[in-house]
């Protein structure tokens, strides 16, 4: 960089006026202010048309040298002059888009194609020039930096807005680009996918200008420093992250059809500056680069057919496998080294910036040498002669790109092509070698874009400009070393005084909502929706503002002032009365913390984010009548109601766990909504008060009882001593058809809870859902209310569930309502089919007489099925529907999830977020299916609730439960993406059916259950438990290590348990200690053998009371598992199979009945389990007499002498030897009891007579891991999970082949390779579509193993040549398995000869599936019995390697 010369600039800067005025202000329209992208008419189309993206671009290198020229205080006027023609252009630009406003309004609601701006205009009168459906229009990057340099120009002090009007509809420009997240359009070359189809598609390019348009204009006042509240643009800070989240999930690749993209350059430098995160920064620039860079420019992408002379230019698109044939030969732009001079300026990197500059000095043609009838190679240029020079055009030639006679023969400009391509002479030289033939540069010289960029380069490089005044907003400093440390504020609310003190007994303060200042307004989300929706409103234009579309977390998160008076909003995750999922407390926990984890990382804002929850007794439950007394006569309901209130507890215990300060790495500070002013981030909404046609007080006050409002009524027309609305006891002549589940030990924390029927706010609850569906009439219950006792009859037993008891719509089934015939127990039971009007009135009779919630939903959905859900009943003085709102609002209160889940899916409810989470996947490039078999749906864009739903509703007709289930895998898997997106590596298609039947294999193996047993099992499942689950099936690759530990998570499937171990939420986050001490001599069993690596269980575990730590540790062969509560925790461990069974915790502390659930949980446990004790904070408050004979029965002999907050451990076999336990107790002030230790050999089960060999124990006959892989290999393919780079190496073993097969599908090379390149998404797509083929999860592993094997296998056989065969999958697959059968079967002969197993012989052929299963369960390498071994033979085998 040269230093400043006034002199010296003034020359400089009237060189540059010269060439500006040449090249870009004389062919600004003098009427209109717009310029058109060329003068030129040629063969590949009409440029003389003011494209919106060319004009914002051109005038840059106008706006700069105005800059310019205010730096040293221009007193020629041409500062002036500039700043206007800049204006003008803009202004020019705003006026074309204002006329469309129609089309802006529309495109809010719709984001059709055919509802977008225009891209180009009238240069002469800024009208449209083309249909809606003659060019791809929908350009929002263009849309996108026309708002960006409006930012930075109206921040540099020009006036471009004049009017409330002009503000309003930037405005809502604003709205329109605001979901570029999940907007396809053509992009910035126009035409959509690579194959010119004009098909849309998400572009990393579009995203990224929207996101720094969002950013940049967010906060700046149109009028400038005149102007107010009303002229100031806001931005939703949720939909700005969303942006920005997709937009760096999605680079380095630019779109499904582009892996790589010049357009790119764009996006991390100047203009956008959209990427805060360096590192993905670099590796974008340097992917580009590799891939793209060439002598004369960079390609627009690989495979651009654009302009060479092998493209047919009568036709806009290509055909199939066309693309192939521009491959080495793209024309390459030298637009793009001009992104590279100005990204090395605005980073300080002058290497680049020299680089670059030289590479341009090469490429840029010298407008007195430049003869558009007769172009040459650049390098021709430096021996042309003086005679050649004379002889250029004087005259405007048609194909032109600008005119010649207009600039001054001593005036040289240095001309910039729109792009080189390879003349047809040299094509298939440069095939063969590319970079090494000469170019030629096309007609459309100079490109000004690309003149404009490079000569803004020049500008700041020689020091007439800086940086910052061409970026006053700063916005090239976005990129961040390090995550700001960000401090997530949280105030609680209670709703009512009673709760408030309830919870101050339990040391958790809050306030309730009349107790805030009274300058403090607590208003739920739909209020500031509402707020939103008055944004840019303009009755003249006919703008709506805002669409109402939900309110993200980050705006709930912002307090908001309006002349002087502070708002604050309660976020949507909280709104329990949404849908079902809300209702289970533990997912409601886990939904908080995700949200706290999601603010925290995606704070950029000034001021802290607070959030504002208002606690509900509905939501705690009855926490206050937790007493010493039991809580019900009957020992059955007391135990069950104890069972009910754990979830409740969890919430509980997880808002007073938030006073340590810190939830899963969050820094977190609990405080009043008073004291979070001075601190937290506060939005203004003083934009309401100027408009006068919007009553925004009404808006406001019209929501301030929401709050208030939600407290229970006393429920109308019943009995106030009753806890029924009709007779209990009144005889359902049957139980449930799904029943309840039950723990392997009985254990409560695998218990579905039974409501507490005495419970008032359950009736109020369910009254003041029925009051909103009948507004004005008094709610009543029409149907009897649930009698617990029927269930507990019927449910008794576990092995008695029944998939096909669930109505189906493929099936007649029987609901044992009253009837047609009788039961061994004399009831009456009714056939009944769906469909079938024959037993309707029957129906009804029986639906009547019903105490039973399961009976109650099954004849509902039978009635359903016969008559719409409007049908009045005269008997219940109800609809269908009101009738299955009833049960669903009962469902949900008692915590009946197979019933809420089956009343939900008939009333066809959808969570409200659904499609968000939905989107969150597919913008980071997971597409999602929904139904299986042929009629499969692939979603790969996001769509509307609506056309979702309709999916949904069609794709999921077997079981009517599975439709809420498919949402709440989606929403679990958006949550998940969200937060743990390491967690998604090598998957591409997320398949729902596959994932549920995983879900179903996975409960299976854990409790023996067949497929029926398995599926009813995930019905019952609480939302929490199926999240749970799902995240056990998605992190399956941990499983893998013989010696890692396995834990059976609370909806009892497995999670893996290694060293490097994530803890789970229950796990304390203030831990005294990483890990435990070693434990004392006296206190540990010492081995007297040596167990080999593997081989053996140890477990350590230590506890400490509240004074002397406060924590409950265990762990497992050095896996540390921590309890974050209070009371007693108890690890149950199978040293079989290394197996941690159970994670229970009871706080004996604060009830009598958490005692006596202890008992019976510890002597329910099988004889031969590992159980180890620990107590956190205190245990002993109410520690029964049943408690201590339970510990006593374990060996326990300290329990006696246990005192408030001491601290005590202990390790013991169930039902093994007294003398062998290990026991610690330490008085409260003594300190952390001993760190007890103990090993324990695993069982060995290899001495199995012959005449016991059965298909579950067989294993050990083979070389399998017990069933660690096919777990894996199951999960990952239900899951259709890849290695890296799988895609790439497929493709090329598919461009050495004929192709693929696999049963009868098969994929040819050609035309798959001449289309799409290796690293392409729409390739993955495809390969993905072949793998499906596959029905078998474990099949499918199997076939990624076997191409990723014949990869390898050709790269290290330097001879290999094309495989003249199709490589038939199937075959080699098969063929492995055969070979590994046989050589076993023959080791094991003369066992499996005495074997019954074995009776009728042991080919193949008769134990096919038998064999497979036992395959797919070896290793995959690192063993000489591994899948890899004999995959490779059979390769060899088959294929020429």
């Amino acid at each position: 960089m040269k230093n400043f010369d006034r002199k010296q600039s003034l020359q400089r800067l009237d060189y540059y006026y010269q060439v500006i005025n040449a090249t870009v202000l004389s062919k600004q329209n003098a009427a209109s202010g717009l310029i058109p992208a060329s003068v030129a008419i040629t063969k590949h189309g009409d440029y003389t048309d003011a494209w919106v993206r060319d004009n914002v671009y051109s005038i840059y290198c106008v706006f700069g040298l105005a800059l310019a020229y205010r730096r040293i205080d221009d007193t020629s006027g041409r500062a002036f002059e500039l700043e206007h023609t800049v204006v003008k252009l803009m202004r020019a630009l705003l006026f074309s888009m204002m006329r469309q406003a129609p089309k802006v309004e529309k495109f809010k609601k719709t984001h059709h194609i055919l509802d977008s701006l225009h891209a180009k205009y009238n240069t002469k009168t800024g009208d449209t020039v083309v249909g809606d459906n003659e060019w791809g229009h929908l350009q929002i990057d263009a849309t996108s930096f026309f708002l960006v340099a409006l930012a930075d120009m109206t921040t540099s002090g020009l006036n471009i807005i004049f009017t409330q009007d002009e503000v309003d509809f930037i405005q809502n420009l604003v709205f329109y680009i605001e979901r570029a997240y999940r907007t396809p359009d053509f992009g910035i070359w126009e035409r959509g996918d690579k194959c010119n189809h004009g098909h849309p598609e998400l572009n990393s390019s579009s995203i990224g200008m929207a996101y720094a348009a969002l950013n940049a204009i967010n906060g700046v006042n149109l009028f400038g420093a005149r102007g107010g509240p009303s002229s100031t643009i806001y931005v939703l800070p949720d939909e700005m992250t969303r942006n920005k989240i997709t937009l760096q999930s999605i680079l380095p690749r630019e779109s499904n059809s582009k892996e790589i993209d010049g357009s790119v350059l764009s996006v991390i430098g100047f203009p956008a500056f959209a990427v805060d995160d360096g590192e993905l920064v670099e590796r974008t620039r340097e992917e580009a680069k590799k891939k793209l860079e060439g002598k004369y420019g960079w390609k627009r992408f690989l495979r651009d057919g654009h302009q060479t002379v092998l493209e047919d230019h009568t036709r806009l698109h290509y055909n199939e496998s066309e693309l192939k044939i521009f491959e080495n030969i793209e024309s390459e732009w030298p637009l793009f080294f001009t992104y590279m001079v100005l990204d090395g300026l605005f980073r300080g990197n002058m290497e680049q910036v020299e680089t670059y500059r030289d590479k341009l000095s090469h490429v840029t043609i010298d407008s007195s040498l430049w003869d558009p009838e007769h172009p040459k190679p650049p390098e021709d240029y430096q021996t042309v002669t003086k005679d050649e020079i004379n002889s250029r055009p004087r005259t405007l030639s048609r194909n032109s790109s600008i005119d010649l006679s207009s600039i001054p023969p001593a005036l040289h400009i240095p001309l910039v092509p729109e792009l080189y391509y390879v003349p047809a002479d040299s094509i298939e030289e440069e095939k063969k070698h590319p970079h090494s033939q000469k170019r030629i540069p096309n007609d459309n010289t100079p490109l000004v874009w690309a003149l404009s960029l490079y000569l803004l380069g020049n500008m700041i490089y020689e020091n007439l400009l800086s940086p910052s005044e061409i970026d006053p907003l700063g916005r090239r400093c976005n990129i961040k070393e390090e995550r700001p440390d960000n401090v997530v504020q949280v105030a609680l609310l209670s709703e009512n005084e009673e709760l408030q003190k309830i919870l101050s007994t339990y040391g958790l303060e809050t306030q309730t909502i009349d107790q805030i200042s009274s300058s403090f307004t607590v208003l739920p989300p739909q209020a500031l929706v509402d707020v939103y929706s008055a944004l840019g409103r303009n009755s003249k234009l006919n703008l709506s503002g805002r669409p109402k579309r939900p309110i993200g977390t980050l705006a709930t998160s912002r307090l908001y002032r309006i002349q002087g008076h502070i708002y604050a909003f309660t976020p949507q995750f909280m709104d329990v009365d949404s849908f079902y999922l809300n209702s289970d407390p533990d997912y409601l926990v886990s939904t908080f913390e995700n949200e706290l984890s999601f603010t925290n990382e995606n704070w950029s804002f000034a001021g802290r984010p607070t959030i504002t929850a208002i606690l509900t007794s509905a939501m705690l439950g009855e926490i206050h009548s937790e007493t010493n007394k039991p809580l019900s006569d009957d020992p059955d309901l007391a135990n069950s109601l104890i069972s009910s209130n754990t979830s409740n507890k969890n919430l509980l215990n997880f808002f007073m766990n938030l006073r340590s300060g810190e939830c899963n790495g969050v820094r977190i500070r609990l405080c009043r909504l008073t004291e979070t002013v001075n601190t937290s981030s506060i939005a203004p909404l003083d934009f309401l008060v100027n408009k006068g046609d919007i009553a925004w007080n009404n808006i406001l006050s019209a929501n301030k009882g929401y709050h208030r409002n939600r407290k229970g009524h006393r429920r109308l027309n019943f009995d106030e001593s009753s806890n029924v609305g009709s007779p209990v006891g009144s005889h359902t002549p049957a139980g449930s058809k799904t029943p309840r589940r039950k723990s392997i030990f009985g254990g409560k924390l695998l218990n579905t809870p039974i409501d507490r029927l005495d419970d008032e706010s359950y009736f109020q609850d369910v009254a003041s859902a029925l009051d909103k569906l009948k507004k004005g009439s008094p709610p009543v219950f029409k149907l009897k209310s649930h009698d617990v006792n029927t269930t507990a009859k019927t449910s008794s037993d576990a092995s008695s569930i029944k998939a096909d008891d669930t109505v189906s719509a493929e099936q007649p089934v029987e609901i044992p309502p009253f009837g047609a015939q009788k039961d061994e127990e004399g009831d009456v039971l009714l056939s009944l089919t769906l469909g079938d009007l024959h037993h309707f009135d029957s129906a009804i009779q029986s639906l009547t007489e019903s105490v039973n919630l399961y009976d109650q939903i099954d004849l509902l959905q039978y009635l359903a099925s016969c008559k719409s859900l409007d049908e009045y009943i005269p008997k219940l003085d109800a609809s269908i529907r009101e009738l299955l709102e009833e049960v669903y609002y009962k469902s949900k209160k008692l915590q009946y999830w197979s019933v809420a889940r089956q009343a939900s899916g008939l009333l066809s409810k959808t969570m409200p977020n659904l499609t968000n989470n939905l989107t969150d996947l597919l913008l980071r490039q997971k597409q999602v299916s929904i139904g299986s078999g042929t009629s499969e749906v692939t979603i790969s864009s996001p769509i509307g609730p609506d056309a979702l739903n309709r999916i949904i509703l069609e794709q999921c007709l077997d079981d009517v439960r599975e439709g809420p289930v498919v949402q709440e895998i989606i929403i679990s898997l958006g949550n998940f993406i969200k937060t743990k997106p390491l967690m998604f590596d090598g998957i591409l298609l997320l398949r729902t059916h596959y994932i549920i039947i995983a879900l179903r294999e996975e409960i299976s193996r854990s409790n023996n259950f067949n497929e029926e047993e398995g599926i009813e099992h995930l019905m019952q499942l609480s939302p929490y438990e199926l999240q749970s689950l799902l995240g056990t099936v998605m992190s399956g690759a941990d499983m893998l290590d013989d010696t890692v530990i396995m834990v059976r998570d609370k909806p009892g499937g497995i999670l893996a348990l290694s060293t490097d171990f994530v803890p789970s939420r229950r796990l304390s986050l203030n831990l005294p200690n990483l890990s435990i001490p070693a434990g004392k001599k006296k206190n540990v069993a010492e081995s007297t053998h040596t167990v080999e690596p593997g081989k053996s269980v140890t477990v350590r575990v230590q506890s400490a009371g509240f004074n002397a730590g406060n924590f409950a540790h265990i762990e497992v062969n050095g896996n540390l598992l921590s309890a974050s509560t209070r009371g007693v925790h108890v690890w149950v461990i199978d040293r079989a199979d290394k197996l941690v069974l159970e994670l229970a915790s009871f706080d004996t502390h604060i009830s009598a009945d958490e005692s006596e659930d202890f008992a019976k949980f510890i002597k329910g446990l099988p004889a031969g389990l590992i159980v180890a004790v620990a107590s956190r904070d205190d245990f002993a408050e109410h520690l029964t007499k049943n408690a201590i004979d339970a510990l006593k029965m374990l060996g326990a002999q300290k329990i006696d002498d246990i005192k408030y907050r001491d601290s005590y451990a202990l390790i013991a076999e169930k039902s093994g030897k007294r003398e062998e336990t290990l026991e610690s107790h330490k008085s409260a002030n003594e300190g952390p009891s001993d760190a007890l230790q103990k090993e324990f050999k695993l069982y060995k089960k290899d001495d199995i007579e012959p005449k016991d060999i059965r298909e579950y124990n067989i294993n050990h006959f083979f070389p399998t891991t017990h069933g660690r892989w096919l777990r894996r290999r199951k999960n990952d393919g239900a899951l259709n999970r890849v290695p890296r780079q799988f895609f790439p190496l497929t493709w090329s073993v598919l461009d050495n082949c004929y192709g693929f097969k696999i049963g009868h599908h098969t994929l040819l090379r050609d035309p798959i390779v001449f289309e799409k390149t290796p690293e392409e998404f729409n390739f993955a797509v495809v390969i993905e579509g072949l793998l499906s083929a596959l029905r078998d999860p474990a099949e499918r592993q199997i076939a990624i193993e076997i191409i990723t094997l014949i990869d390898s296998m050709r790269n290290k056989d330097e001879g290999s040549k094309l495989m003249d065969k199709t490589i038939d999958i199937t075959i080699i697959m098969e063929d492995a398995i055969v070979a590994f059968w046989n050589k076993w079967v023959e080791k094991n002969r003369s066992v499996f000869e005495k074997s019954p197993l074995f009776k009728d012989g042991s080919q193949y052929e008769a134990h096919k599936d038998l064999a497979s299963s036992l395959f797919f369960d070896l290793p995959l390498d690192k063993s000489e019995e591994s899948t890899t071994t004999y995959l490779k033979h059979s390769i060899s085998k088959f294929l020429p390697l």
